[in-house]
């Protein structure tokens, strides 16, 4: 994987030696929060937990059987009910395949969660205990490892920001400029100098933050590159005004450069999530931040690696301005 994933894990107090052991088999793979180091002060367990979904790539709840309970005349050890109320609102924000639910061996399971496979564990003084956690810690990591060639619709939109700017821009782009290529057609550039398409290339530079109006980074790198504007006549989609890398241009390598403007949604979306009223960022804000950016540049690599038209074509750079 090219980064760390970030992990909540839960658990009911008696549950807090397993949740430890967990943090300890994922060292080094997972950067892990406890339950005890995620609430901030002046602020209900809820709002704690509804606030920090999105800032998780995936939640681990431990189910200890720590109260009994009497269900239909039926005596039963169950789970903490915080337990499994988190269980269900970190499944609802992550998505089922973020999260998993650790269950200690003869604790009662809630019957919608029947025929799902669940990683059982026995209880902690058990001999056979740090075998079955440690090979149940392990699958976890096959299964981050596996998901992390997928991508999710999550609280924050950068998987569809990503989708949209690609599919309506990026790609139908490459199309139509490819189309000018095979014409041999001429574009005309504001120097005065002209040139045909030989070599076609078209980076994508993605903000290393996305603290400023992305209209202010694109002017900023346009003049501090020297970036000329072109203007493509439309076909079938509409028209296009680039920024161009001049000085390829003179090759005959149309060197096309873009900062996605879409991205002022993702950080319209953050400040909204995050409820913000105040200036500069925190610490969370600033991991969400990294974390959105980083799904975005992660999508588009996926959605150019299959496209057969941008495939060669279209790169990206993250980059600082």
């Amino acid at each position: 994987m090219d980064f760390t994933p970030n992990i909540f894990i839960g658990s009911s107090k008696e549950g807090k030696k397993v949740a430890e052991e967990i943090i300890n088999l994922l060292k080094g793979f997972a950067d892990c929060t406890l339950w005890t180091k995620a609430f901030q002060l002046g602020k209900s367990n809820f709002e704690n937990l509804e606030g920090q979904i999105a800032f998780y790539d995936y939640a681990i709840l431990i189910a200890t059987a720590d109260d009994v309970t009497i269900s239909r005349k039926i005596k039963q050890k169950t789970v903490r009910d915080n337990v499994l109320f988190e269980f269900g609102l970190f499944t609802g924000g992550l998505g089922p395949t973020r999260v998993f639910y650790i269950v200690e061996e003869e604790t009662k399971i809630p019957s919608d969660l029947y025929g799902i496979t669940l990683p059982f564990i026995p209880k902690i003084g058990n001999p056979n205990f740090n075998e079955v956690i440690t090979k149940q810690v392990f699958e976890i990591k096959k299964h981050i490892e596996n998901k992390e060639k997928t991508f999710d619709l999550g609280f924050l939109p950068s998987t569809a920001l990503a989708y949209g700017y690609f599919n309506n821009f990026v790609e139908k782009t490459v199309k139509r400029l490819l189309e000018d290529k095979a014409d041999s057609k001429v574009f005309n550039l504001k120097n005065g100098s002209q040139f045909k398409i030989i070599d076609l290339k078209f980076t994508i530079l993605i903000p290393n933050d996305l603290s400023d109006d992305m209209f202010n980074k694109v002017i900023a790198k346009r003049l501090k590159g020297g970036w000329q504007k072109l203007k493509v006549e439309p076909k079938d989609v509409r028209d296009y005004d680039f920024s161009v890398d001049v000085s390829k241009a003179e090759k005959n390598l149309l060197h096309l450069v873009d900062i996605p403007l879409t991205l002022n949604a993702l950080n319209m979306s953050i400040e909204i999530y995050s409820k913000k009223q105040h200036l500069g960022k925190s610490v969370k804000e600033e991991v969400l931040e990294v974390h959105e950016i980083r799904n975005f540049k992660r999508t588009l690599e996926y959605l150019i690696k299959k496209s057969s038209i941008a495939r060669d074509i279209v790169d990206i750079e993250i980059i600082d301005i």
